[in-house]
Formats: C-alpha cells, structure tokens, sequence
C-alpha cells in the first residue's frame, strides 16, 4: 500500500489561494440553489472544502486557511450586495466549529487520509454529518437574531442543519479519495464517454418518471426507490466520487421538479419539499458510503493480492535463480574437487597394484572399477547439477544428452524433436526448457510408469515451445486441482511465469500426461 502523506507539501500561499477560490466558487453554487428554491437551503458546501483543506494540512496552517476562507465568505457575500458586519456574524458562527471538527477527525487512525473502513466512516458520519452540522446550524441560527438574515436569507434551524449535513457529507468523501493514491477511483482508469452519456440518459429517464408519475400516491414509494439502480452503477463505476455526484444531481433534479409542484417530495411548503429532498438526499448519500466503502475494500484487498502475487513472485524468482547458482557451486565443487580426488585415488590404486602381492591385484582392480563408477556417477550428477553443455553447445546438444543418458531404469524411450533454431534461444529461456525437460523425465521415471516419452522443442515468430507427452498412467486433473501439487509442477509453472510464459498440463487416467510451455521472445 502506498504511503499517504499526512500533510500537504504544497506552500501555504498555494493553499489558502485554493480554499479562497473554493469556498467562494461553493458559496456561490449554494447561493445559486438558495435563489433556485425560494429562500430555502437545499446544500451549503464552505465547510466542507474548509474541512478537507485542514485536513491535508498541518494544524500550524490552520489559523491561516481559516482566514482564507472567512475572507473568500464575506468577500462573496459582499460581491451579492450583503451586509458586511452582518455577513460577518453569520459566517464567523458557521465556521468556528469546522477547525474543532478536523482536530477530532485527525486523532482517528491515519488522520482520514482513507476511506475504507467502517470505523472510519463512523468517525466521519458523527463528527462531520452529524454533530457539527447541528451544532453550528444552532450557532447560525443563533447569530441571525442579531442580523437583518432572520426570515430573508436563511430560514429555520432544520434547514440550515440539513443543507451543512449534505455538504459534507456529499464532498468530504470525495475529497479523501482523490486524495488517497490507493483509492479505487485512482486504480479504476479513466471515465469513458459512454459511462456519461449512460449516466445522462438514466437522470433524464428518472426525471421523466418522475414528471409524469412522481405525484400518483400510489407510486410514491417506489419513486423514492427509483433512483437506487442508477447511484448503485456509479458506486461500481466511479465509487464515491461518481455517488456523490449522481446523488448531487438527482438532489438537485428533484428540488426542481418539487418547488413547481412534481415528483415525490411534494409536501404542503416550499421548505418541506426542500427538506424531504434533504432527508432522501442525506439517507441516499449514507446508504452509497457504505456500499461504497465495500467496493473501496474490494478493490483493496484485490491490490493487496496483487501485490501478494508479485511479491511471491519474485521472491520464487530469486529462489529459482539462488538455486541454480547453488547447482553451479555443487556442480564445480564435484567436478573439480571431489572427482579429482576420486581419479587421484584411483591413479594411487593403480600404483599400489605394482607393489602389493600378485594374489591382491584382484582385490585391488576391484576397487579402482568402483572408483571409476564413482568417478563417472560423480560426473553425470555434476552435469545434471549444472549443464555445461547447455553453454557450450546449445540447447539441442544438451537436451540430446539430457534425453540418453544411461539411465537406473532402462525400459523408457525418448524421442527428441528439435533443430538447431533452439540454440539461438536466450539464456534464461534454454535453462527453462531444459530444467522442465529434466522434470518431466524425472516424473516420468518415478511416477507416471511410462514407456515412451516425446520432448519437441520449436522456435516461431511469437516465441519459444516445449512439448512433452509421455504413454504413462496419467490422473485425474480434476482430483489433482484439489490436491496440493508437487513442487516439480510449482516449479515448472513458475519458470514459466517469470519469463512471462504459459505453462499447460493436460492429463486423465490411462492417457498419459502432456505438458506445453510456451514463452514469448522479444522481436530481433
């Protein structure tokens, strides 16, 4: 998991810049809102951009993205022609909780840098949805009574609560996601246009369905339920960010049809509507942050697999090639210490012969026979430790030797089909197929109680080939799936896979076994 940065590395100038423009572009998107539904909120979105600017920052910044965004505020507000002591008052009430609000949220686990859990989603829901929308919508309400604001631009004590409620809860998830550089909507690849024009289309359907069937009684709760199928889809698609912005809109679809009297949210007032839309707008918003929060961990624990995967990956690769480097030694150490030895003892035999009684040299030619068989099992061991020939000349040679080789049981059959294309194969590539071979062979000897084998080995425009099949007795794949393979096939297959290969087994009882590697070779 990559590591989030718990303080943003941007210059301060840069930040209170971004939370002076965003407060003021969100004040002026909730005032548009304001004007759309006669004087009641419907969302205020300041705190929130306030909150996850204090967020991202260290708490020395603090005081001064604060006065960031209280200038942007008031500076807005005055731009509409507002009292400014009075703008002031009421903006100072909404935002002297928000700081307090960040402070609690830091002291949960990685600050909220993440989303994808339900602890954090908890913490997030009490402290930001629940407790400081309602405790600043009583300061504001509270500091209206000493503005000209009281009954004009803002209304009752639920209203405010429910619009702050909205704007945290439909921004701050989106804020942390962006942020997270593990988050879902980061892994999940661009947004295509026709997820858009899909996304468009069912708005525009919902809307219809709602203009023209919203107002039946009889419908009501199953318009309520109809825009679930279409936030479900931007949960999968988009996770938080496209939740939050579906339900935005859908929020805003239907205020509008509700102030000119259709869709389902049409209540005895203007405000009602407005806040029917709140509590659906609020619940529906709820609701996609726990499925979302799913999707999140899904899409976590399928990185983290991966990452699994590729851990465990290269570290087969460095076993594989700390193997052969260990084979290598064995190899030397049999080759140049041990059968010197042996061929030194038997040399010393042949001496002793010279000076022993006549009635010995039996004994002693005896024993230099065995040396020699020692000698040369020592050799044969050492090759297979580490083939040289491999090196020397090329694949085919050494599968040639691989394949007759004297072997303990001699009733086995092997039939080599390769050209000489094979020896132009890499390194790495050549020391694959002839350690599968080598396998194979193996298995075939000790298990498969096989009579005749076939190895090919092939070379084409897309790559490398080896094939072998035996006539043995064979098993069952199905069973084998179950059963714990052996760690020759683990080994066959992850050779495979380091070179970015393939690596095939097909097998049933009484048809023998055949294995198919092929590995890709980059153009000449």
């Amino acid at each position: 998991m990559a590591d989030i940065p718990a303080y943003s590395t941007r210059s301060l100038t840069v930040w209170c810049g971004g939370v002076f423009a965003g407060v003021s572009l969100a004040q002026v998107l909730s005032a548009a809102l304001w004007n759309h539904q006669y004087g009641t909120h419907i969302v205020w979105f300041p705190g929130a951009v306030l909150l996850g600017a204090l967020l991202a920052n260290a708490w020395r910044r603090w005081a001064a993205l604060s006065l960031s965004a209280m200038v942007g505020l008031v500076a807005t507000g005055a731009a509409f022609g507002l009292p400014l002591g009075d703008t002031t008052l009421v903006i100072a009430a909404a935002l002297l909780l928000v700081p307090v609000a960040a402070w609690l949220l830091r002291h949960i686990p990685d600050g909220l840098t993440r989303l994808d859990d339900f602890y954090r989603l908890a913490a997030l829901v009490l402290v930001a949805v629940a407790a400081l929308p309602t405790c600043s919508a009583a300061l504001v309400e509270h500091a209206s009574r000493y503005t000209s604001f009281r009954g004009t631009v803002l209304s009752d004590f639920s209203n405010i609560a429910m619009a702050h409620s909205l704007g945290y809860v439909l921004y701050l998830p989106v804020w942390i996601s962006l942020r997270n550089p593990d988050a879902a909507v980061r892994h999940s690849g661009p947004i295509s246009v026709f997820f858009i024009v899909f996304m468009a289309l069912c708005l525009a359907l919902l809307g219809a369905i709602w203009f023209t069937l919203g107002g039946r009684p009889g419908l009501v709760p199953v318009m309520c339920l109809a825009p679930a199928p279409v936030v479900i889809f931007a949960i999968v698609r988009a996770q938080m960010t496209g939740s939050s912005i579906t339900i935005f809109i859908i929020a805003l679809l239907a205020a509008h049809l509700s102030v000119h009297g259709y869709g389902p949210y049409i209540a005895d007032t203007a405000p009602n509507s407005t806040l029917a839309v709140q509590l659906w707008s609020l619940l529906a918003a709820l609701c996609a942050l726990i499925l979302s929060v799913v999707v999140e961990q899904r899409y976590s624990s399928r990185r983290a697999l991966g990452r699994a995967h590729a851990d465990l990956r290269e570290l087969a690769g460095r076993l594989i090639a700390t193997q052969e480097q260990e084979r290598a030694r064995l190899a030397r150490d049999l080759h140049d210490d041990i059968n010197q030895r042996l061929a030194a003892s038997s040399i010393g035999l042949s001496a002793l012969r010279r000076q022993v009684d006549p009635a010995l040299h039996g004994e002693v030619n005896h024993l230099r026979e065995l040396l020699v068989s020692l000698s040369e099992d020592v050799r044969q061991l050492s090759r297979q430790l580490h083939p040289s020939v491999l090196e020397h000349a090329g694949l085919r040679d050494a599968l040639e030797a691989l394949c007759h080789a004297p072997r303990r049981v001699n009733t086995l059959e092997i039939v080599l089909i390769a050209d000489r294309g094979v020896d132009r194969l890499p390194n790495d590539v050549a020391l694959c197929f002839y350690r599968v071979t080598q396998e194979a062979i193996a298995n075939a000897l000790r298990h498969a109680s096989a009579t005749r084998l076939t190895v090919k080995a092939s070379v084409d425009v897309e790559g490398a080939s080896l094939w072998i099949f035996d006539n043995g007795r064979g098993f069952d794949t199905e069973e084998g799936a179950h059963a714990r393979p052996g760690l020759g096939l683990i080994s066959m297959n992850e050779r495979a896979k380091l070179l970015g290969g393939r690596f095939e087994l097909r097998s049933a009882p009484g048809k023998g076994v055949d294995l198919w590697m092929h590995i890709p070779l980059d153009p000449p």
